[in-house]
């Protein structure tokens, strides 16, 4: 590839207020001297100083004599360059710039092509236009294109591609019809090949100040040879040749800067942090998936069907995202619940998780940096977050707890950049982070109010400016607050309550909490199930280090405006405490029930553990003076931190979610559900979703014929006459004690035994079929 760097004007000068044009030719015999002389008649008629400027990229044919003969009928008017070779399109309009720019005086360079598909009444039209716009250059495109449908294809896809590589600003890249300023072109190297010149042009002359318009430019159908930019070699040159240029503006910082900070980046240790990140992520899912425990909790059926029933189901729609469980989660989901492989499979909402996961690793190195001043400190937080077992699990399901824990740390971190340095992109960051945990789980509202406390306590304590800290307050609790406000509003207007998600049918706690509850009004008992399900998440060993931590920071910072931003992750602990006493949440552990029941509640607590846990790692070298001690120290600290993470008893949120699946409740629901597989035949479908979600998913019945309670004005009359709705097939469950609405409403009646047939029945879990003679 030959790089032609255009000449650098130096010095300043006055150009002349004329038009050099510039045409590469290429086998163009019999186009060259009419499009030639069609330029030369309408310049010399406009009375505007004119040259035109033809490079015969070493054409085969009479190009080039038919050059020089026009050079020789019009001298000074006609300038000739020839290419002893073929070089290809991108060096004869590299070579005909810099003929333009070194041999003319002229300010203005048109590029057009020496094929007459463009005539020159258009750059009348594009001389106007740059002095009414004031533009610095005019690009054009082809509004009706005179081309085969499959170059306009082509065309389409090449011009797509160029602006999403180079983000070029132009609708149609390769239209050979532009008028620019010379001195936008001094100085810039081009090394485009083929058809890369022209977005590579487009893509460097655009860092510079300058003013650019695009302006409509008809385009006449080829009379004479052929077209080469549709063959298989130059689309391939081409492609090449673009990517060569995307990594030279790369490197040069002219495009896509993200890229060069990802190649480049300022902190080392915080790319390899992300990749180990990445492939930690990757790795258990992979390795949970082989287990067979991607959709072990029947919440993960729950949420996928959520997000799959707002795009299909009989009632389709946003209202089916429901009002008790918070949005966030289900809309993330919805680009991929589409594909029933990735549906069925529980990866439509691993994704989300996974990449949450990464997002947390990444924060919790940058707030353990931040807060000990030490990349090693960094890397031990971050560390003892992502290889526990638990959060590796986690975030291998649609399960919403590692988005809530990627929310959680980003907003303590920009917290903390705030209370450090009162930046207030960082306490719009903080809010934002703030916003999508509200709209993640509930734990996230308790977060909110809590920053709220820090950001008035912070104001007050470093300005003692009421007004200044009303802003504060108001600045962070507009956006803050939106999520809690427009969750209210949401469920008013879906259920007429704004409340339904604290009152409504199906969020009441008594229908999640047993009587006799052992935590409820018993503070002990709370306290204890608390402490032992954070035990079972994280490890004895990283909680010790932790409040070790916690004493370490608070005697170091107290109560310093610039400290507190962490002190809220405590209160996460108080919340479930009091979640247990108070009966809003059933919580158990083995050693107070004899079973795992939400256990995973306390892994919560990981997130401070590791923040406080890193922080007092990271003051261990900075305690040793000696350098060689004090990388023994960080040795040995490194060592600890590993060993201290692995120190976790086992998974045991798998563990609940597998002695779930495996409880007879599960099993009826098993037998159910590879029933229905194996004979549902896609008819319409009457089933209660709340406590057998397992069914619903497992079954693989499309829940676009499923009748469900949320499909509002369908479900009522489905259960008063499920025969005049065309229900097909109903489900139900008759446990006692546990019936589905579905069984007291429907067991027993005329509307049911005179219409439909007991296909199966086992394990109190009933399946009818409507009867032949009904259909």
């Amino acid at each position: 590839m030959t790089a032609v760097a255009l000449p650098v004007r130096l010095a300043v000068r006055t150009f002349i207020d004329g038009v050099a044009v510039v045409m590469p030719a290429y086998d163009e015999q019999d186009n060259l001297t009419a499009t030639v002389t069609d330029f030369l008649r309408t310049l010399a008629a406009a009375d505007l100083p004119h040259v035109v400027v033809v490079v015969n990229d070493g054409s085969s044919d009479r190009t080039g004599a038919v050059l020089d003969e026009l050079a020789v009928t019009y001298p000074g008017r006609v300038i000739a360059v020839h290419h002893p070779v073929n070089q290809g399109y991108g060096a004869a309009v590299r070579t005909g710039i810099a003929a333009a720019l070194e041999q003319t005086e002229l300010r203005w360079v048109l590029l057009t092509d020496s094929d007459g598909q463009f005539h020159s009444d258009d750059l009348v039209d594009f001389i106007d236009v740059r002095r009414r716009e004031r533009a610095d250059a005019v690009i054009g495109y082809r509004e009706q294109r005179a081309d085969p449908w499959r170059r306009r294809l082509n065309a389409w896809i090449w011009t797509w591609l160029c602006r999403i590589v180079l983000r070029v600003p132009s609708r149609d890249v390769d239209c050979a019809f532009k008028l620019i300023d010379r001195r936008l072109l001094d100085g810039v190297r081009l090394t485009g090949e083929a058809a890369a010149i022209s977005p590579e042009l487009l893509a460097k002359i655009s860092v510079r100040k300058m003013r650019l318009v695009e302006h409509p430019v008809r385009h006449h159908p080829r009379l004479h040879g052929e077209q080469t930019g549709a063959k298989l070699s130059v689309i391939a040159k081409s492609l090449a040749s673009l990517a060569s240029v995307y990594w030279q503006m790369v490197w040069a910082s002219d495009k896509q800067p993200w890229v060069r900070r990802l190649l480049r980046p300022k902190d080392p240790l915080l790319t390899f942090v992300t990749v180990a990140a990445i492939l930690l992520s990757v790795g258990g899912y992979l390795y949970f998936r082989h287990q067979g425990a991607v959709l072990a909790y029947k919440d993960a059926n729950s949420h996928l069907l959520i997000a799959r029933r707002v795009l299909e189901s009989p009632t389709a729609g946003a209202a089916q995202l429901g009002g008790v469980w918070l949005p966030l989660p289900h809309l993330l989901a919805l680009p991929l619940v589409w594909n029933d492989t990735l549906y069925e499979t529980g990866l439509a909402g691993a994704i989300g998780s996974m990449l949450a996961f990464v997002v947390t690793v990444r924060y919790l190195y940058l707030l353990g940096a931040s807060l000990a001043r030490s990349r090693f400190a960094g890397v031990a937080t971050a560390l003892l977050f992502a290889v526990n077992a638990n959060t590796l699990y986690l975030q291998s399901t649609a399960m919403t707890e590692s988005l809530l824990f990627a929310c959680i740390v980003a907003t303590i971190y920009y917290l903390h950049e705030w209370c450090r340095f009162g930046r207030y992109k960082d306490l719009i960051a903080t809010s934002v982070a703030i916003l999508l945990a509200t709209l993640t789980r509930y734990e996230g509202w308790v977060l909110c109010l809590a920053a709220l406390a820090v950001v008035t306590y912070t104001e007050l304590r470093r300005h003692r400016s009421y007004i200044r800290t009303e802003a504060s307050f108001i600045f962070y609790g507009f956006i803050a607050f939106a999520g809690i406000a427009g969750w209210c509003v949401w469920n008013f207007v879906i259920f007429h309550n704004p409340l339904y998600w604290k009152f409504g049918e199906y969020a009441d706690s008594s229908l999640w909490v047993k009587q006799g509850e052992a935590a409820v009004g018993h503070l002990g008992v709370a306290t204890r199930t608390y402490w032992l399900a954070a035990e079972h998440n994280i490890g004895l060993a990283t909680l010790v280090l932790g409040g070790l931590g916690v004493v370490a920071y608070v005697a170091r910072n107290r109560l310093r405006p610039e400290a507190v931003a962490v002190y809220p992750l405590l209160g996460f602990g108080v919340f479930f405490v009091y979640a247990l006493y108070s009966g809003e949440r059933p919580l158990h552990v083995k050693e107070i029930t004899g079973e795992w029941y939400n256990v995973r509640f306390g892994l919560i607590m990981l997130i401070p553990a590791s923040i406080f846990a890193g922080y007092l790692i990271g003051l261990v070298p900075s305690v040793v003076k000696d350098p060689r001690l004090a990388r023994l120290a960080k040795g040995a600290a490194a060592a600890g931190v590993l060993a201290t993470a692995l120190a976790v008893p086992g998974v045991v949120t798998l563990d609940e979610a597998t002695e779930f699946r495996a409880s007879q409740w599960e099993s009826a629901n098993a037998s159910a559900s590879a029933w229905l597989r194996a004979h549902h035949d896609g008819g319409l479908t009457l089933m209660m979703s709340y406590e057998n979600e397992s069914v619903t998913f497992d079954s693989h019945v499309p829940t676009q014929r499923i009748v469900y309670e949320g499909s509002y004005q369908m479900w009522e009359p489905a259960l008063r006459d499920p025969a005049a709705q065309h229900i097909e097939w109903i489900y139900m469950r008759g446990l006692p004690g546990s019936e589905d609405l579905v069984f007291r409403r429907l067991n027993g009646t005329p509307q049911l035994t005179q219409a439909y047939d007991l296909v199966y029945s086992a394990g109190d879990r009933m399946i009818y079929h409507r009867k032949e003679q009904q259909r």
